[in-house]
């Protein structure tokens, strides 16, 4: 995204379509460290703007929908705790905060708000702008939608953007424009670790079903 994409997609969510000069000259000097890319997400996160998509911006962020969705899933733990996995975990999966420091057992607990925010944060700033980098293309040209968005990224929170990216059940259907065979593909990311084999988990089958149900409407 380059600084004047920036301000046209910012302007545009002002109610008069016009920024003031303190407004740019903030902006300006926030654009001197920090990426027009990276400062879009962290403005629309502070301002509860879920979720934008634009010809200039070609990106999206996860809607309040797709976030309830993740959080049912998740579930919600004030206090820190060892995931199933062995790390130390709070809130809904959050294993770290947004400065990158890693979640110890000693943190001081978060309330359900900070902990959605929190969640809602790391997931726009890590994961789906993961998932606007893995379908550009299809972003741009409207071939993937805000629902099917919002499904590749709880998918990505799950199982990881690395493992999206090599997927070709998931991705490599996606880019080849078969759809259908890509939903079919969140199935197969439903094996858990139980004592040390991997087998079907019925939480993660019904998760896995909700997405695809989700990717295809």
């Amino acid at each position: 995204m380059t600084h004047d994409e920036f301000f046209e997609w910012l302007k545009s969510k002002q109610d008069n379509g016009k920024l003031n000069q303190v407004q740019v000259d903030g902006m300006n000097e926030l654009l001197t460290v920090v990426r027009a890319d990276v400062l879009q997400t962290a403005i629309s996160a502070l301002n509860g703007w879920t979720h934008t998509a634009s010809a200039a911006t070609g990106s999206l962020l996860l809607s309040k929908s797709g976030a309830d969705m993740m959080k049912r899933y998740e579930g919600f733990k004030s206090k820190p705790y060892i995931d199933m996995v062995g790390v130390p975990t709070i809130g809904y999966g959050n294993t770290y905060y947004l400065d990158r420091r890693k979640v110890r057992m000693t943190d001081a607990p978060l309330t359900e708000p900070q902990a959605a925010k929190l969640k809602q944060d790391i997931i726009n700033l890590d994961f789906a702008s993961g998932v606007n980098k893995l379908f550009a293309d299809e972003i741009k040209s409207g071939k993937l939608n805000q629902n099917m968005f919002d499904a590749l990224v709880s998918l990505a929170y799950n199982i990881g953007i690395g493992a999206l990216s090599r997927s070709n059940s998931v991705t490599g259907n996606i880019h080849a424009g078969n759809y259908k065979a890509a939903a079919d593909g969140f199935l197969k990311f439903n094996n858990g670790r139980v004592n040390g084999k991997l087998e079907p988990i019925p939480g993660l089958t019904r998760r896995r079903t909700e997405e695809r149900a989700l990717f295809l409407s």
